[in-house]
């Protein structure tokens, strides 16, 4: 299915004219993407001047539980599927992203008048 179908499936016309609006404004879009992205792939990255906090990763969060007594016990298999949905879903958002930016406002095609003194 195109982003064309998809949005003439799920979006009314004002949506999709906001969307086209919205991905034509590049730095808005690429900061949203930058913002929503930045959620999934900084998560426990160190910065100058922070407290780092290895727990906020995503992936050292799954096998720091593994790890702990007390802790959620999970095997090599469990952590690598759930790191591989998560891999999987930041596709899915910047899949989301790439068709955002493919659609396109319908053109409208007028109808040819014609003379009928001719």
């Amino acid at each position: 299915m195109n982003p064309q179908e998809i949005s003439n499936e799920i979006l009314t016309e004002i949506e999709r004219d906001k969307i086209v609006q919205f991905c034509a404004d590049t730095v808005a879009l690429n900061a949203v993407k930058k913002y929503v992205l930045a959620v999934l792939y900084k998560q426990g990255v160190v910065e100058k001047g922070q407290t780092h906090n290895a727990r906020v990763n995503f992936a050292l969060n799954l096998s720091w539980g593994a790890t702990t007594p007390g802790g959620m016990p999970r095997t090599d298999e469990e952590l690598g599927q759930n790191l591989r949905a998560m891999t999987y879903a930041i596709q899915l958002i910047e899949s989301g992203f790439k068709e955002m930016e493919e659609m396109r406002k319908p053109e409208v095609v007028e109808a040819e008048t014609v003379n009928e003194a001719e």
